[in-house]
């Protein structure tokens, strides 16, 4: 396998499975039902980049306003420092106006020379989108742009939990990511756990399994040394 920058995450236990880190200039779609961590997972990509990377990161949201973000986030993060320091930008996009996304994206990446993004939540779109035709193409274009802006993105996708295998909504999502993480919850007796899945990573190595993990005081970690084991159809991966 030839050798691939990487571009590493900074949560624990995630990179091993990756082989290092997420290729460099590749497009993730992060999916997973209601719940299970996607807008914690991005935020820590990006915050984690800034903070011991040196990589300035974008964080469009389609859903959660700034403050409400920050008021949701488990973690003791001064995000405040970072965003002051434009180390972090974090927007608020308005998806009725959604012609106009691709020239927010461009001018905002180059405003902050960002080198990770997070569009949250690519799902969101079909509330403002009618056509799904119309959804897909400009899903499409978001990713074409970001490439040309050779930027490591993470689009975050919502899908339902009772159908873990429809790994996006709208039949586009997987095609045109270079890497699809899910984040699953995991029935467990009469509990329900957080599970990961590396279930694709173009042109490198990866791990197959399905592993645990917890959102905890400091971060994610993901216990790359155990495995999930499940009682549900997630055996069908």
């Amino acid at each position: 396998m030839k050798n691939i920058p990487r571009v590493k995450t900074g949560i624990k236990g995630l990179d091993e499975l990756m082989g290092g880190g997420i290729p460099e200039k590749s497009t993730i779609l992060l999916a997973g039902g209601a719940g299970c961590g996607k807008t914690t997972f991005a935020l820590e990509f990006l915050y984690k980049g800034a903070k011991e990377f040196g990589e300035n990161g974008l964080f469009i949201s389609f859903e959660e306003s700034v403050t409400e973000l920050k008021r949701n986030l488990p973690f003791n993060w001064d995000l405040d420092a970072l965003i002051e320091n434009k180390k972090l930008l974090i927007v608020r996009y308005d998806p009725y106006q959604y012609e106009d996304i691709l020239d927010l994206i461009r001018s905002n990446v180059k405003e902050t020379n960002a080198k990770r993004v997070v569009i949250d939540s690519i799902t969101a779109l079909n509330l403002y989108v009618e056509n799904v035709k119309d959804v897909r193409k400009l899903i499409m274009d978001i990713n074409e742009q970001l490439g040309k802006l050779e930027c490591t993105s993470l689009f975050t996708g919502e899908i339902k939990n009772d159908v873990p295998q429809q790994i996006s909504r709208f039949g586009v999502e997987e095609f045109i990511a270079d890497g699809i993480i899910l984040l699953l919850l995991n029935p467990r007796g009469s509990e329900l756990t957080n599970a990961i899945l590396i279930r694709k990573l173009r042109g490198a190595l990866h791990d197959k399994k399905m592993h645990p993990f917890k959102i905890g005081e400091d971060g994610i970690i993901v216990y790359s040394k155990e495995e999930a084991l499940s009682e549900s159809k997630v055996h069908s991966f």
